[in-house]
């Protein structure tokens, strides 16, 4: 769970560029403090609720194969594959590996970026929470591996905690995008993503290792 949490937190730097024109966009200085918060918040609402829903999708698969003989095995094969995604996350931070595509799907003139433009263009009070359940659509690695593990969870309650610590781990990034997005130097910004890219890197093979030899890590204390 520890390594979870330090991936969402340090695999938010991730999320800065892929929502943080989002946040930036719904951001207006002239505003009331209590407006901008009470928008911001509802939009990191909005994006923790979408990955909690497909939390409890997945979760609710987990719990069905649970019972099946070989789970704990296929326990094993999904923290690979988590800990692969946070490496791929990992490398998109430091710049060695493009991200991943958007495709017809969430491309222009897709479906989603139709949706995207209506929300934006809405002038209910509802549209930042909506943007913000929309935004935790868009393709991720740093997804993809939450999603694995809680898959591999087991229990409905177990995923959707899982990416509920995703959600809530992506905030405080974002939050920073919109409080020091004008102080933060780009040359600085970019160091902090960069070393978070490293961290994450190194957290996705320890993941690796933890699905490939489990008691790899336990050795030192035997």
């Amino acid at each position: 769970m520890l390594t979870l949490l330090l991936t969402g937190l340090l695999g938010s730097f991730h999320c800065v560029g892929m929502c943080g024109g989002f946040v930036l966009a719904l951001d207006r200085p002239g505003r009331v403090p209590w407006r901008r918060i009470g928008v911001q918040s509802a939009f990191l609402l909005g994006k923790c609720c979408t990955y909690v829903l497909l939390g409890a999708l997945v979760g609710a698969l987990g719990a069905a194969l649970v019972r099946a003989p070989w789970f704990s095995a296929a326990q094993a094969v999904l923290a690979v594959v988590a800990g692969v995604l946070m490496v791929l996350a990992g490398l998109q931070l430091l710049g060695w590996l493009r991200s991943f595509p958007v495709g017809s799907l969430f491309g222009p003139g897709s479906l989603y970026e139709r949706a995207t433009r209506a929300v934006a263009n809405a002038r209910s009070p509802a549209a930042p929470f909506v943007m913000g359940a929309l935004t935790g659509l868009l393709p991720c690695p740093l997804v993809y591996a939450f999603l694995a593990a809680a898959l591999g969870a087991g229990s409905l309650l177990a995923a959707m905690g899982t990416m509920a610590i995703l959600g809530l781990a992506s905030m405080p990034a974002l939050v920073l995008v919109v409080v020091l997005g004008a102080i933060l130097g780009p040359a600085l910004r970019v160091k902090m993503v960069r070393a978070a890219g490293v961290v994450v890197v190194l957290l996705g093979v320890i993941t690796v290792l933890r699905g490939v030899w489990p008691d790899l890590l336990h050795l030192g204390h035997a």
